[in-house]
């Protein structure tokens, strides 16, 4: 089996048979890839510590009919608010849902991979609930499925003022465009979803929040991924247990 080496986050994890786990590891060479790490479970094992949830890793793989196999792991960072704090490691579990479902295995997206790294490592000193939603708005950008925010869908045109939304139509809609199905886009909602998904990750502080157009903007992103899926999201089970 080919071998070959890749920087990962960790974003999935499931225990099989009685040391194994199967990890999905979303790497800057590669894009997702689901790979066994064999014996990981037994406490001696050097894999033992690594195959967790979130981490960021240096990897060693063996290539796989089916999966891929874990050689080697070296830890190179891993947040402990992530995953001592409930409300952050469930936040952050939405955004692991998210790459696993809508990126695909086998493809690289390399300008992606520093992207996800700063949005993890934003969720040890960020609000999580503003963080996972940022962070979705932001990766959609790379999956061809990116809502237009800004912009008017049909006639391209910037949008000024208040305007419409429509999921179905993909975005914004100029007054005088709008569908049957389109739901009013004010101002500050437009501004506050732009914001996030424009956030600079690098820089302290963020977008003017209002807890009412927040609600609005996951009403309309939630919504929009659960659609485009088929089916909801299980991370979000974790989320309404905590409210």
């Amino acid at each position: 089996m080919a071998l070959y080496t890749a920087e990962a986050v960790v974003a999935g994890v499931r225990n099989f048979g009685d040391a194994d786990k199967i990890v999905t590891l979303f790497t800057k060479e590669r894009g997702i890839v689901r790979a066994a790490a064999f014996g990981c479970r037994r406490p001696r094992s050097p894999l033992a510590g690594a195959m967790q949830m979130f981490a960021c890793l240096d990897l060693q793989l063996a290539e796989g009919n089916r999966l891929d196999t874990v050689r080697s792991a070296v830890v190179r960072r891993h947040g402990r608010k992530i995953i001592e704090d409930l409300e952050t490691m469930a936040y952050g579990t939405f955004v692991a849902e998210f790459l696993r479902d809508f990126m695909p295995e086998g493809q690289p997206e390399e300008g992606m991979f520093p992207k996800v790294l700063q949005i993890f490592e934003a969720f040890e000193t960020r609000n999580p609930r503003v963080t996972a939603l940022a962070a979705v708005l932001q990766l959609l950008e790379y999956t061809g499925l990116q809502l237009s925010l800004d912009r008017c869908v049909h006639s391209g045109k910037p949008i000024t003022g208040d305007a419409f939304f429509s999921l179905h139509e993909g975005g914004a809609l100029a007054p005088g465009f709008q569908t049957a199905d389109a739901v009013p886009y004010p101002e500050k909602l437009r501004a506050l979803m732009t914001g996030l998904r424009n956030l600079d990750w690098k820089q302290a502080g963020g977008v003017r929040l209002s807890s009412k157009y927040l609600m609005q903007a996951e009403r309309l992103v939630l919504t929009y991924l659960q659609e485009t899926l088929g089916h909801p999201m299980k991370s979000l089970a974790f989320i309404e247990q905590l409210a």
